[in-house]
């Protein structure tokens, strides 16, 4: 029987067209190139950047193309927390961490649906990139917090602008040259169609064809601002709350797409719990509850352990009624979450420094003051509060928290007065999926196959988080896969 084009066309996958794109949506090579360089970066974010920097110690004629008037990306929002294990940091602390636990702790927070190749060379490079900020860049981690899925403290937090920033410095004074304002709009075969040879762009105004005789690096980030490509990958994040950068369009997904690239993880986008209402950056998120508080629904019930992955607290709390929900802490837990987590030290601050309630706050000397203030009910939480206290007093938790963050720290009963309640929500800051690479950052098709001259870091990569997330890792993802990819690009001829 003959099939119509019109039916052939009507029952192939996404997956399926995107594999076929190259015959009818790809740029072929143009009869001139208007410039040429070993290495073309797409995406001025941590990826991008820190490829950049190597591109810098090797040698290589490099050009960074980033389609924002400015450099960052949604890097500029993150909290700065950099995963690396076995650092002297750590041992100045009497922290006892090591790569193997590292990989181990990586494998359990994406229950094992990551690439264990591709884990394993983020976890033994992060030590590179980590040594690179120390030694070249000047830069020191404040502090070693301890996060979600993370056996022990293993986040140094940096000040995310001045890693950024020093980076580009750095690249700069090695000769790569940095161009804002610089739109990426296809990836562009060769004359015999069988490698990516470099890319179309739009600078001013102007389409220019660039060449990269050693590879095209896609570090454009993911697509947290693309209703459209989050309700195609995952339909209850359409609508939701994004504080990830305004570039994070999901253009560098889509031109991998076009070309066969294979993608992972799209399953597993989820929220991070802990924002303050209507946020706007990520300083505007509290892990409080890692530091003994509890979280209740709108009924003032508890639903959920929260020693667990912000992510997975984000899906429970998005599914409760009117997807409100409510951070409860006393005064003792504010002061230890100041004093040891960097991650919401602004939410904090009015309380512990300054004894002032912040407006995003309810605060009383009773439960059930902060309870009316807050609109709860007062007899509900103070059951609820109760109940709580009685079970981690002797191992009963209805819940079963038996810790503060993962599995360690004991949890602290919720009776220091004042009391305070904070509403909050899950708010979509990154992807954590996207092109499937392997360990060297090669971009790979549905068969496992190198699409020959093109490479990917950052958040636009797959196969690193899985099902899971373990906190800290974005910001390492992407500065160790920058400098990955762009050490293998360096070894093409």
């Amino acid at each position: 029987m003959e099939v119509s084009r019109r039916n052939l066309f009507k029952g192939m996958t996404v997956s399926a067209l995107m594999m076929s794109a190259p015959a009818f949506a790809q740029l072929e090579a143009p009869q001139k190139w208007d410039a040429e360089y070993d290495i073309v970066i797409v995406g001025g974010g941590a990826a991008g950047l820190s490829a950049a920097t190597v591109a810098a110690d090797e040698k290589l004629s490099a050009v960074l193309f980033e389609k924002q008037s400015f450099l960052g990306g949604s890097s500029v929002l993150n909290g700065g927390m950099f995963t690396v294990a076995g650092t002297k940091e750590q041992e100045k602390q009497g922290i006892k961490d090591s790569q193997d636990l590292f990989f181990k702790d990586m494998m359990r927070a994406g229950k094992n649906k990551n690439n264990p190749d591709v884990v394993k060379a983020f976890v033994q490079t992060a030590n590179e990139q980590y040594a690179f900020i120390l030694n070249k860049l000047k830069l020191y981690p404040d502090t070693v917090a301890h996060q979600g899925y993370q056996s022990v403290p293993r986040s140094h937090h940096f000040v995310t602008s001045q890693v950024l920033t020093e980076m580009a410095a750095y690249a700069k004074k090695g000769g790569v040259k940095i161009e804002t304002g610089a739109k990426v709009l296809r990836l562009v075969w060769n004359e015999n169609h069988t490698r990516i040879a470099g890319v179309e762009v739009e600078v001013k105004g102007k389409k220019q064809f660039v060449l990269a005789k050693k590879g095209v690096l896609l570090a454009a980030g993911g697509f947290s601002r693309n209703p459209e490509m989050l309700g195609r990958y995952n339909p209850p994040l359409e609508n939701a709350v994004s504080i990830a950068g305004a570039g994070t369009q999901g253009d560098g997904v889509l031109m991998g797409l076009a070309v066969g690239a294979d993608m992972l993880d799209v399953a597993y986008i989820k929220a991070t719990y802990g924002f303050k209402l209507n946020p706007k950056h990520i300083d505007e998120l509290s892990t409080i509850y890692w530091s003994g508080g509890i979280i209740v629904n709108k009924n003032a019930k508890r639903f959920v352990d929260e020693s667990q992955s912000y992510k997975i607290l984000g899906d429970y709390a998005l599914a409760q009624p009117e997807g409100k929900s409510f951070i409860v802490f006393d005064r003792q837990m504010a002061e230890n979450d100041y004093k040891n987590n960097p991650q919401g030290r602004i939410l904090i601050e009015p309380i512990v420094k300054e004894n002032k309630v912040p407006d995003w706050i309810y605060a009383g000397d009773s439960i059930e003051e902060a309870a009316r203030k807050a609109g709860l009910n007062p007899e509900a939480l103070v059951k609820t509060v109760k109940e709580y206290n009685a079970g981690i007093k002797d191992s009963s938790d209805a819940f079963g928290r038996k810790t503060l963050v993962d599995t360690s720290g004991k949890p602290l009963p919720l009776d220091k007065r004042p009391f305070y309640i904070m509403p909050a929500t899950a708010a979509v800051i990154a992807t954590y999926c996207g092109l499937r690479i392997n360990k060297d950052a090669k971009v790979q098709n549905i068969f496992g196959e190198f699409i020959p001259g093109l490479w990917a870091a950052g958040e636009m990569t797959g196969g690193v988080h899985g099902a899971g997330y373990m906190s800290g890792s974005a910001f390492g993802k992407a500065l160790t896969f920058g400098r990955i990819a762009a050490k293998d690009i360096a070894k093409q001829k």
